[in-house]
């Protein structure tokens, strides 16, 4: 363990004497008691709506618990806007900024979904996560001309978020039965 170091500041007539010490120990043991806390780990599932889909209020309060939406806004948005606890609303220019939305969202979430009408966002997202080496983010498109109603395209959407939010949980809680039976 490293033991305090003491330091001297000169400031012409005043001198400043400081006691220093590594709190590391303490921030690591803070941690754990905060992870003890909380119990075990919930998804943070991120979902991407661009401007074509504006059904976030619609979606929100049927996600599974740990899923925020960030819902892409074209005109009338200067910055974030978080409506609720799972709703934020972003504003967005064109399809660049949805691409690198999502992958700003990979870095802070566990899974990101992206939901999408336009074919050519589909391919940019793709390529862009390709190159970065993102491997969490699944955009699916969905054009709203081919579904029948716009509750048949939120159930759509809803169904394929419950899936996501399902084999994540069930990933994460088999990677622990993997790592002790190798032992």
């Amino acid at each position: 363990m490293v033991e305090p170091r003491r330091v001297v500041i000169d400031f012409g007539e005043f001198e400043v004497e400081v006691v220093v010490r590594p709190k590391a120990r303490r921030v690591v043991v803070e941690r754990v008691v905060e992870r003890r806390a909380e119990g075990p780990r919930r998804t943070r599932l991120a979902v991407v709506l661009d401007q074509m889909l504006r059904i976030g209020s619609f979606i929100e309060p049927r996600v599974p618990e740990g899923t925020t939406i960030y819902e892409g806004v074209g005109v009338g948005l200067e910055k974030e806007l978080k409506v609720s606890d799972a709703l934020i609303r972003v504003p967005v220019r064109d399809d660049y900024d949805i691409c690198e939305l999502a992958l700003r969202l990979a870095g802070e979430h566990d899974k990101v979904l992206v939901f999408t009408g336009d074919k050519a966002l589909v391919n940019d997202l793709k390529v862009m996560a390709s190159e970065r080496g993102v491997e969490n983010v699944a955009v699916h498109y969905l054009p709203p001309s081919e579904t029948a109603s716009r509750a048949q395209l939120i159930e759509e959407i809803l169904k394929r978020i419950r899936e996501a939010a399902q084999s994540h949980t069930s990933q994460a809680s088999s990677e622990p039965r993997k790592a002790n039976k190798q032992n």
